[in-house]
C-alpha cells in the first residue's frame, strides 16, 4: 500500500539469521590444514608402531637363585631395560628407584643401548664387587613386591611398574602387547618369551 513501509524484506533477513557461510578460500585452507594434520598423525602412529616403544623396564626378577649367575656378584636380583626406539640411547644420568621420593636412588653410568637392545641392571649391595660394578645399584629388591620407576636425566618419568610378589626364579615380564605377566623361564638380556602367564590369571 502506498505510504506504508514494507517490512517483508527485513523480516526475511531476520528469519534467516546471521550469514555463517565461510568464504571459499578460507574453507579450502581449513580443509587442507585438517588433511595435512590427519596424515601427520597417521605417519606418527605408523612410526610408533614400527619403531616400538622408547626405553622401558622390560623384565624384573626379585628372587633370583638360578635365573642369572654372575662370577662377581653371585645371584643378584636384576632388571632388564629395553630400547624399542630406532636410535641408540645413552643412559648417562638416568635413574632407577624403588622410592618415588628419591628418583635417583641409583644413577646409570655412561652406557648406551642400541636400537632393539637390552641392558641388565643388578640389585645387590654390601660387597666390594657390588660397589665396583657400575651397573649394580647398591640396594636389593623385595621378593614380596616392589614399585620401580625409571626416569631420564631431567626428572621425566619414562616408565614404572608395580612388581608383585614373585616365587624364586620367576620374573615379571612385559609381553609383546605391552601387558605384564609371569615368566617361569626368565630371559635376562634377551627378548621375552611367548609363554608369559598374564598377571590377571
Amino acid at each position: 500500500m502506498e505510504g506504508v513501509p514494507s517490512f517483508e524484506g527485513e523480516f526475511k533477513s531476520r528469519r534467516r539469521g546471521p550469514d555463517l557461510r565461510l568464504p571459499l578460500g578460507l574453507l579450502v585452507t581449513l580443509l587442507l590444514i585438517g588433511g595435512v594434520g590427519y596424515f601427520l598423525w597417521q605417519y606418527m602412529q605408523a612410526e610408533t608402531s614400527a619403531g616400538g616403544a622408547p626405553l622401558v623396564i622390560n623384565e624384573v626378577c626379585t628372587a633370583n637363585h638360578q635365573s642369572l649367575v654372575s662370577e662377581t656378584l653371585g645371584t643378584p636380583d636384576w632388571l632388564e631395560l629395553y630400547n624399542g626406539s630406532k636410535k641408540a640411547l645413552n643412559l648417562k644420568g638416568y635413574g632407577l628407584t624403588d622410592n618415588p621420593k628419591q628418583s635417583y636412588k641409583y644413577t646409570l653410568p655412561d652406557v648406551t643401548i642400541e636400537p632393539g637392545g637390552y641392558l641388565l641392571v643388578y640389585f645387590a649391595g654390601g660387597s666390594e664387587a657390588a660397589d665396583n660394578d657400575p651397573l649394580c645399584t647398591g640396594f636389593g629388591l623385595s621378593r614380596y613386591g616392589e614399585s620401580l620407576l625409571l626416569v631420564d636425566a631431567n626428572y621425566n618419568l619414562l616408565d614404572s611398574v608395580e612388581v608383585p610378589a614373585l616365587e624364586a626364579d620367576v620374573s615379571y615380564a612385559r609381553a609383546a602387547d605391552g601387558s605384564w605377566g609371569y615368566a617361569v623361564i626368565p630371559t635376562p638380556g634377551a627378548a621375552n618369551g611367548e609363554d608369559i602367564i598374564p598377571a590377571w590369571k
